[in-house]
C-alpha cells in the first residue's frame, strides 16, 4: 500500500471527487482512478460510491479513512524525527494541525488562539473547519480533523476524549432604543419581540425554545442566520433582539451599541469544551494547541474535567 495511493484517497474524500482531487494533485483523473482501483484491490473493499455530482464514501471507506489519516500522520511524524532540530536546541514543531469549532467559537474565540500559536509554531500549517457540532465530530470519526470545540452542555461523546474549557452564559442582547426594559421581561412578553437568532437545532437556540416552550411561548425571528456576527451587526442596526454567547456580544456591550434585556426566564449556561478521538495520535502540535487554548480561553482555577462516553 502507498503512500501516495493514501493520499489521492483522502484528498478525494476532502473534494468528494476524483476530477477535483486530481486536479488539486496534479495528476490526471485516469491516474487517479486508477490509485483508487488499486487500493480497492488491495484491501479487496469498495471505498466511494458514485453519486451525480461525485462521489461518496462506502461505510468501509468511512472506516478505513480514519486510519488511512493515521498512517500518513505517522508518516510525518517519523520524518520529522529526523530533521534538523532549530538553533535553539529544540526540535521545532511541524506539519499540518487541523481545527475545528463551531461557528461562534470559531469566530469570537479561536482567531486569538490560532494567531498565538502561529507566532510560537510558524512551520505547523493550521486548517480550520467552522460547522455544527454534530457534524464536526463526524469529521473527527473519519479523521478529517484533529480537536474540535463546542459550545454545549456538557457533551459525552462515545469514542471521545473530552476537556471542559469554562461556562459560559447565553445572553439576550438588544440595540438600548429597541427595548429599554425597567423591568425583567416575561416569556409572553419577550415573544411578541422581534428576534434575530440562529438556525433551529443549534445548542443555545434549542434551550431557548425549549425554555418559552416551557410557558407556552414561542418565537418566529424576523431573520435566521448562521453567523456569529452577521446576528450582531443585525442587532445593533435594530432589527430584533439576539440571544447568544456572552463571548460574542462583549465588545458590543462595553461600546454600549447592544444592551442585555433582561428577562424571568431561567438563564442558559453552556460550556465550552474540546475534544478529540480516543483512538487519535496526540502529536506535539496537538498537544500544543490544546495547552494554548486552555491557557487562553479557560477560567483562572478551573478544574478540567476530561472524559467522555466509552
Amino acid at each position: 500500500m502507498e503512500i501516495r495511493a493514501l493520499e489521492t484517497f483522502l484528498k478525494i474524500v476532502e473534494c468528494g471527487s476524483f476530477s477535483q482531487a486530481a486536479a488539486k494533485l496534479g495528476y490526471s483523473q485516469p491516474a487517479v482512478t486508477m490509485q483508487v482501483k488499486q487500493l480497492e484491490r488491495e484491501l479487496g473493499a469498495r471505498l466511494f460510491d458514485r453519486i451525480p455530482h461525485g462521489v461518496r464514501l462506502t461505510d468501509e471507506g468511512r472506516r478505513f479513512s480514519f486510519h488511512a489519516n493515521e498512517v500518513l500522520s505517522a508518516a510525518e511524524r517519523a520524518a520529522d524525527a529526523v530533521r534538523p532540530s532549530s538553533a535553539a536546541g529544540g526540535r521545532e514543531l511541524v506539519g499540518t494541525l487541523r481545527i475545528g469549532g463551531v461557528e461562534s467559537v470559531s469566530t469570537a474565540l479561536l482567531p486569538d488562539v490560532l494567531a498565538a500559536f502561529a507566532r510560537e509554531h510558524p512551520h505547523v500549517r493550521l486548517e480550520v473547519r467552522a460547522t455544527r457540532g454534530d457534524y464536526l465530530a463526524e469529521l473527527a470519526r473519519a479523521n478529517e480533523i484533529d480537536l474540535f470545540y463546542t459550545l454545549d452542555r456538557k457533551l459525552a461523546l462515545r469514542g471521545f476524549e473530552r476537556s471542559l474549557i469554562r461556562a459560559e452564559d447565553i445572553v439576550f442582547a438588544a440595540k438600548p432604543d429597541v427595548c429599554s426594559c425597567q423591568k425583567p421581561l416575561e416569556p409572553s412578553e419577550l415573544a411578541r419581540l422581534p428576534f434575530v437568532l440562529t438556525e433551529r437545532g443549534e445548542s443555545y437556540r434549542s434551550e431557548l425554545d425549549r425554555a418559552l416552550a416551557e410557558h407556552d411561548c414561542s418565537i418566529e425571528p424576523v431573520i435566521e442566520a448562521g453567523n456569529t456576527e452577521t446576528l450582531v451587526h443585525l442587532a445593533e442596526r435594530g432589527v430584533g433582539i439576539a440571544f447568544l454567547p456572552r463571548y460574542a456580544v462583549e465588545n458590543s456591550f462595553t461600546a454600549r451599541t447592544l444592551a442585555p434585556v433582561p428577562t424571568t426566564l431561567e438563564p442558559v449556561r453552556m460550556w465550552v469544551q474540546s475534544f478529540r478521538h480516543r483512538e487519535k495520535w496526540v502529536t506535539p502540535a496537538m498537544a500544543a494547541f490544546a495547552e494554548l487554548a486552555e491557557r487562553m480561553l479557560g477560567e483562572p482555577g478551573m478544574q478540567r474535567d476530561e472524559g467522555g462516553a466509552a
